[in-house]
C-alpha cells in the first residue's frame, strides 16, 4: 500500500470515526454537559467541551486568540507530518502508520476547534474518585500513533 493511501486510510478513517462518535455523544448527552455510567467506578461517557489543549492548558485564554494559536500550531504540526511522510521511504510501514494516525488525530480535534471553539471529549475513565482526563478517539489515535512512531524509531536504530 502506498504511503499516501496509508495516510488517507489511517488518518482519514480516524477523522471519520472521531467526528462520528463525537456527533453521536453530542446528540446523546446534549451540551453543555451530560454523563452516562457505562461501567460503574471505571468508565462513563461524559460530554466535556475542552477549550484548552492537553489537560486543559490555555483554557483561560481569550476564545479567538486561543483558537487561532491552537489551529496554527496544529496546521504547523500537520505540515511537518506530511513532510515527514513525503521524505519517508515506502518500506517504512510502521513509521508511516504512526505518522498517519497522529495526523488524523490532530485534524480531528482541529475540526472541533474551528467549528465549536473547543474539542469534544467524552471517554471518561476513573477508579473511584481518581479520573484520567477525558479524551476522544482523535486523542487516542494521536497517542497510539506516537507510540507506533517510537517503536518504529527503536526498530530502525
Amino acid at each position: 500500500m502506498g504511503k499516501w493511501k496509508r495516510l488517507a486510510l489511517a488518518g482519514g478513517g480516524l477523522i471519520l470515526a472521531d467526528q462520528l462518535t463525537k456527533l453521536i455523544v453530542w446528540n446523546l448527552l446534549k451540551p453543555p454537559a451530560g454523563s452516562i455510567k457505562v461501567i460503574p467506578d471505571l468508565f462513563d461517557l461524559t460530554l466535556i467541551l475542552n477549550t484548552g489543549v492537553a489537560f486543559g492548558l490555555l483554557a483561560g485564554a481569550r476564545s479567538v486568540l486561543r483558537v487561532s494559536i491552537l489551529a496554527g500550531m496544529t496546521l504547523l504540526a500537520v505540515a511537518l507530518i506530511v513532510l515527514l511522510i513525503y521524505k519517508s521511504k515506502e518500506e517504512k510501514h510502521v513509521l508511516l502508520w504512526g505518522l498517519s494516525l497522529v495526523c488524523g488525530g490532530a485534524l480531528g480535534n482541529l475540526i472541533d476547534r474551528i467549528r465549536l471553539g473547543a474539542v469534544v471529549d467524552f471517554l471518561d475513565f476513573y477508579i473511584g474518585s481518581v479520573h484520567w482526563p477525558a479524551f476522544n478517539l482523535a486523542d487516542a489515535g494521536t497517542s497510539v500513533g506516537t507510540g507506533i512512531i517510537l517503536i518504529a524509531l527503536w526498530l530502525d536504530r
